[in-house]
């Protein structure tokens, strides 16, 4: 009889390999050499998947390659996020292809419009750039100027009455028609400080710009270049009056506060209306135009007897009595006739 075969002592044979994931390998490449950190996540999300159903090697490596493809997605993210968005010119970064952002003032001249990259900060150009005045911009020069030379700085307060006087006195020669001009648009300037002074500044930048309406969309321009000869003798006469009803006006309130500013101030309306008066009758109007004008006349020269008793009053209750008739006689309607009789924009 034959014995059974003798128990074999041999080790087992090992079993096979598990095969390595391929998808792995890719993953781990594609985010570590190739410059392709989404690919390899994808393809390290699919290698883990993969390995769990067929119990394939390279479950660190898929791991790796996903986690660092990730971060290097992320940073890819966070950096074109970070392009993208804009910061606020002359603070830091500028947009790409814009012109270069500078803090020099002294190249500004009569007619151009920059950009600062904030028009909320309209108020104080720390830097801006050189833009073209038919599109968006911040800001837009109209007159330039120099303070009369002397040695020593004048003083802060000083300079600003300087510039707000002389400003505001040359804002009509550019924009003739303020009626025509965007809400909100106001007055600042560029003057010298006590440092740029030592240093022999003397120069003051007046512009246009809207604070808090936005950027300007156009040109506010209107000056006698632009206009006729009929627009410009009615925005002469116009301008004189309105620079004496509101440039000229005391700061107080009420007329109890500074009684003597506010005679003086109808004196000077008196006197700005017989100018309006002379420069209306002294021009010669087209024939379309003429009963407009002379309507309006006749209103300007009915209230002058209202503000010069006005301004001779002799207490509070006279000057408001003489005030309100004067109220009574504004002349809106016939202005705007007169306006769109010499094709002027109606406010």
């Amino acid at each position: 009889m034959d014995s059974p075969n003798p128990p074999s002592f041999a080790p087992p044979s090992a079993p096979a390999r598990p095969p390595l994931n391929r998808l792995a390998v890719a993953a781990l490449v594609s985010g570590l050499l190739l410059g392709l950190p989404l690919l390899g996540v994808v393809l390290g999300t699919m290698a883990l998947t993969r390995i769990d159903k067929r119990g394939e090697r390279g479950k660190g490596m898929a791991t790796t390659g996903l986690v660092l493809s990730s971060l290097s997605t992320l940073v890819c993210a966070v950096t074109l996020a970070l392009s993208a968005y804009q910061l606020p010119k002359g603070l830091g970064e500028e947009a790409a292809g814009a012109a270069p952002y500078s803090d020099d003032y002294f190249s500004l001249r009569k007619g151009d419009c920059i950009d600062t990259g904030n028009d909320e900060l309209a108020y104080a150009f720390l830097e801006f750039s050189f833009v073209s005045c038919e599109g968006r911009h911040t800001a837009e020069v109209y007159a330039v100027f120099e303070i009369a030379d002397r040695y020593d700085f004048p003083g802060d307060d000083a300079v600003s009455e300087k510039a707000d006087s002389r400003c505001w006195d040359l804002s009509n020669t550019y924009a003739m028609d303020s009626w025509a001009l965007p809400t909100g648009v106001e007055v600042t300037y560029y003057a010298p400080s006590k440092e740029s002074w030592a240093d022999g500044d003397r120069q003051v930048t007046c512009l246009f710009y809207r604070d808090p309406a936005g950027p300007l969309k156009g040109s506010v321009r209107r000056d006698e270049t632009m206009l006729d000869e009929h627009q410009v003798a009615y925005l002469k006469a116009a301008n004189v009056i309105n620079d004496a009803r509101f440039g000229l006006k005391p700061e107080a309130d009420y007329v109890k506060d500074d009684f003597t500013g506010y005679r003086q101030w109808a004196h000077d309306v008196a006197v700005a209306l017989d100018e309006q008066a002379r420069i209306l009758r002294g021009h010669r109007w087209p024939a379309g135009a003429q009963r407009h004008v002379a309507a309006l006349q006749a209103e300007i020269e009915a209230a002058r007897p209202h503000w010069a008793n006005a301004a001779d009053a002799k207490d509070v209750g006279t000057f408001y009595d003489h005030y309100e008739a004067a109220l009574h006689r504004p002349g809106h309607e016939q202005a705007i006739k007169a306006r769109e009789a010499v094709n002027l924009t109606r406010p």
